[in-house]
């Protein structure tokens, strides 16, 4: 590859020669993350529709803090009940929810592969995996890496009751075990809702019934 496809970024010490420097180099030609959108396409996009899904977070946490009736309502209808206990544990996901979803960066996000996958500590997902738009690795509570299958490039941004890049943001976070911790039970947010009645502590444990209940309307 010609030196002009890279470009010197930064520097280093290495311990071998005391006070020595070596440099460190960016290929430029790497496939973009998503291939209908420039890295910094996908950037500007990704972190827009971050902050949407941190305003719905923060308004369900705001509803649990007013807890009237439609609130628990809500509440009953996604996870069963709407006891007190449940409450707490909403308030503490969700609370550690938004933080995590709010310090994401574009470093956050990285191309799929089951390379990095493996190196995060978790096994390749090869459920439903003509459909999969994102993976994340739920102890990998480090990094918050979260990394973008090709579907995701083309789902629409927001939807209130269908998936979206929105509802996929706040899925995946629930993945990590510093806020839900959830598991993929059942996919999407609607198929997710007979889960409050027939299974409620499964319904609290996936990620597609946290996201629906963050975000979507009948």
């Amino acid at each position: 590859m010609s030196e002009e496809n890279w470009v010197a970024v930064g520097t280093a010490t290495t311990n071998r020669t005391p006070d020595s420097n070596v440099d460190i180099f960016l290929d430029l030609d790497a496939p973009s993350i998503c291939p209908n959108m420039t890295d910094a396409e996908f950037r500007a996009m990704v972190l827009k529709n971050r902050d949407r899904a941190v305003t719905h977070v923060d308004t369900r946490i705001l509803d649990l803090k007013r807890w009237t009736a439609k609130d628990q309502a809500r509440v009953a209808l996604w996870f069963g009940s709407s006891s007190e206990d449940l409450r707490q544990r909403l308030m503490t996901g969700l609370t550690a929810l938004a933080r995590v979803l709010r310090d994401l960066q574009p470093k956050n996000f990285v191309r799929y592969s089951d390379e990095l996958v493996k190196h995060l500590g978790c096994v390749p997902n090869n459920k439903n995996g003509s459909g999969v738009v994102a993976d994340v690795c739920g102890p990998d509570t480090a990094t918050h890496t979260i990394c973008i299958h090709v579907n995701f490039c083309s789902m629409r941004e927001f939807s209130w009751d269908k998936d979206s890049v929105v509802s996929t943001l706040i899925h995946e976070a629930s993945h990590f075990k510093d806020t839900f911790g959830t598991q993929d039970h059942i996919y999407y947010m609607s198929k997710s809702l007979p889960l409050a009645k027939t299974n409620p502590e499964r319904a609290i444990d996936n990620a597609d019934s946290i996201a629906g209940y963050v975000i979507y309307e009948a």
